[in-house]
């Protein structure tokens, strides 16, 4: 190559690597495009989560994480059934009252569990809804930001990643569906 040659999308080197990073995309898009693959990808990443909340001793973050996870499964099915909404925030309250003897006495680290505690019944009462209008708008602007204080509290630098990409992308989504969009595109997609 000579210097400063320029080796873009209509040179056989670009082209090719445009065709592969294509087929890439195209091979991960049908992985997500399953059911099962998105539910076992977004499990992975709740147990990881669980697993990093665990290790640096912030037991309510840990414990939310894998209800968040058992809660998807319970959500999975859209009848809208009131005992599962119950089920779900007595399993949240539970794990915040476990937590809180955990770490009986340090009342700032249970303030700070609180956040994401009283977020979480309330983004639970938002998805049995299925409003996704409601629930885009309480992500960014209650949910995710009382997480990343609980991360930033916890020392957690992937948790607090994890929410601002959350927070961008959500905000992304209603730049691009607008404000009712969404929803429009949910009725026609099923």
């Amino acid at each position: 190559f000579w210097p400063g040659e320029f080796h873009g999308l209509y040179s056989p080197w670009g082209h090719r690597e445009l065709d592969t990073t294509e087929r890439l995309s195209h091979f991960l898009k049908s992985l997500l495009e399953i059911n099962e693959t998105r539910w076992l990808m977004q499990g992975m990443g709740s147990l990881a989560f669980v697993l990093n909340f665990f290790l640096i001793d912030a037991y309510a973050g840990a414990l939310f994480n894998f209800t968040n996870l058992i809660r998807g499964l319970i959500f999975s099915k859209e009848d809208r059934k009131v005992w599962k909404l119950v089920l779900v925030i007595v399993m949240y309250t539970a794990c915040f009252v476990f937590s809180s003897f955990l770490v009986w006495g340090n009342w700032f680290m249970i303030f700070i569990a609180a956040l994401p505690y009283i977020t979480l019944v309330i983004m639970s009462v938002l998805m049995w809804q299925g409003n996704g209008k409601h629930i885009r708008y309480f992500q960014v602007s209650l949910m995710s930001p009382a997480w990343i204080v609980h991360n930033i509290f916890n020392f957690s630098l992937g948790g607090i990643l994890c929410e601002a990409f959350n927070m961008i992308s959500t905000v992304i989504s209603l730049i691009r569906y607008g404000k009712d969009g969404f929803e429009n595109k949910e009725k026609t997609m099923s």
